[in-house]
Parts: C-alpha cells; sequence; structure tokens
C-alpha cells in the first residue's frame, strides 16, 4: 500500500510498463495526473504510426489522436512537395526534446473526398476516418433480407452491437432485394476487423493492446512472453541469441578440416 496522500505508480495500459514522467504521454483525451492506468509517448507513437495517415486511436477512449506538431498542414504539404524527409510521427519522432510526448486530436471538419459527406477527417487527403477504414478493410457483408453477400468499402461493422447481430444502419443491398438493408460482417471476416475499431461490446480492446505488444516485441528483438522497457530488446531473447552464436562458435572450432586430395 503506498502511503496516505501519495499517487500509486501509474503504468502504461499498452506495454504494462511504469510509466515515469519523461515517458508519459499528453494526451488531449483522457490524461489525468492522478490516474493508476495511464500512456507511455513511445507506445502511442507506434499506434499512431500504423494507422491510416499516421492517426491513431487512443487506447483507453478511442479518439483519434497523433503526435503533436507545430507544423500546419500547408506546411507539412510544402514540405512533401520539396522532397523534404518525413515519417508518420511527424516533428513529435525527432528526438528526446520536449514535447516528443505530446499528442492532439486528429480531427478537423470538413467534406470528405470519397463520400463527399461532412465529417471529421482524420487523413492529410481530406478523407474521414469511415471511409479511411473501409477502404483497408473492405469485408464481405451479409444482407439481412436476402443473405447476399457482398463487399462493402465502409466499416458496417461499427453498428453491429456484436459480431453475430445485425448492424442499425442500413447500405443498398445488390442482391436479390436490391434495397437498402442492415448488415454483418460474414463470420469469416470477422476476424479481420481491426479490433481498435471494433464497437467497444465486442470485447476487442485486450486482444488488440495484446496484438501490439506482441508487434513491438518482435520489431524491437524482443521474447513475446517477456516484454521489456520499452525501446529495449527482451533479455531472454538476447540471452538465446548469444547463446546460439557461442555454440556455433565451437562448432566451427571443433569440426575436422575436410579431407585434402
Amino acid at each position: 500500500m503506498p502511503p496516505p496522500g501519495d499517487a500509486p505508480e501509474a503504468t502504461c495500459a499498452v506495454c504494462l510498463e511504469a510509466v515515469t514522467p519523461a515517458s508519459k504521454a499528453s494526451m488531449p483525451c483522457c490524461d489525468r495526473d492522478t490516474a493508476s492506468v495511464s500512456l507511455c509517448g513511445p507506445c502511442v507513437r507506434f499506434i499512431c504510426a500504423r494507422g491510416p495517415g499516421g492517426v491513431g486511436r487512443c487506447p483507453k477512449c478511442r479518439a483519434h489522436v497523433r503526435p503533436a506538431s507545430s507544423a500546419t498542414a500547408h506546411d507539412r504539404e510544402l514540405a512533401r512537395e520539396e522532397d523534404a524527409p518525413s515519417t508518420s510521427y511527424g516533428d513529435a519522432n525527432e528526438g528526446e526534446g520536449e514535447g516528443s510526448n505530446a499528442f492532439e486530436l486528429a480531427v478537423m471538419r470538413g467534406t470528405c473526398r470519397l463520400c463527399m459527406q461532412t465529417k471529421d477527417l482524420v487523413d492529410e487527403r481530406s478523407v474521414c476516418d469511415a471511409c479511411a477504414y473501409g477502404a483497408r478493410f473492405t469485408l464481405r457483408h451479409e444482407c439481412s433480407v436476402c443473405a447476399h453477400v457482398q463487399r462493402i468499402p465502409h466499416p458496417m461493422w461499427r453498428y453491429q452491437p456484436s459480431a453475430e447481430r445485425f448492424g442499425n444502419v442500413s447500405w443498398a443491398c445488390h442482391g436479390r432485394c436490391g434495397d437498402f438493408t442492415f448488415w454483418r460482417v460474414l463470420a469469416e471476416d470477422a476476424r479481420l476487423v481491426p479490433p481498435e475499431d471494433a464497437p467497444a461490446s465486442w470485447g476487442t480492446t485486450d486482444a488488440w493492446l495484446e496484438g501490439i505488444r506482441r508487434e513491438m516485441t518482435r520489431e524491437r528483438g524482443g521474447d513475446a512472453e517477456t516484454p521489456g522497457t520499452p525501446g529495449m530488446p527482451g533479455t531472454l531473447a538476447a540471452l538465446r541469441r548469444l547463446g546460439r552464436r557461442v555454440v556455433d562458435a565451437a562448432a566451427s572450432l571443433l569440426r575436422p578440416d575436410p579431407p585434402r586430395e
């Protein structure tokens, strides 16, 4: 038990490591100094780098966020035209200076270039988040009236209370009924629904965070069963690699020379 008046040590909801003042992510959506579960900057940047247009979802509230940048969208567009080097991380990935763990809401109101509706845009190409996900995950869906199966370039899973039930938002059926009907993603494609975008009622948040931990561990050469400090390789994996090198070196010394003719 911590002493009275002392806040418990915060842990990152993604990597499950302790969050220090230097590593703590400054989030624009759900960020309380007294929270026992927080987020670290490296994990949030990792999530953003894999999202459409460098935009990720907050692991706690699902808000769209991206690394904070003092550059305007116009400045970034000019930089791309001049072939300036850039990454999905934006300015927040440049060194470990002040503000490198700061994030901002990644939405701006405008007309989506794909669906032509006025929505919150999360892509620098002026695309709404629904169209961005629909373009990346064009899954097969089943019509609630005629059972026709068709691919829909829209995240219709968002309107399903569960993976098995039909949603409550209609889409045009190209099958026998030819009407606007309700849909559900096929069972075979349900596993392809991005867990960070599935409704909270699906219960996929834990699986999403576990998948992020595994991916981060693989990229850093760590051991999936022994996650380490963000940015550091897993200890067991490093020892195993070292052991294999020693065994290989010893085997080469003991191996007899090939006979000479």
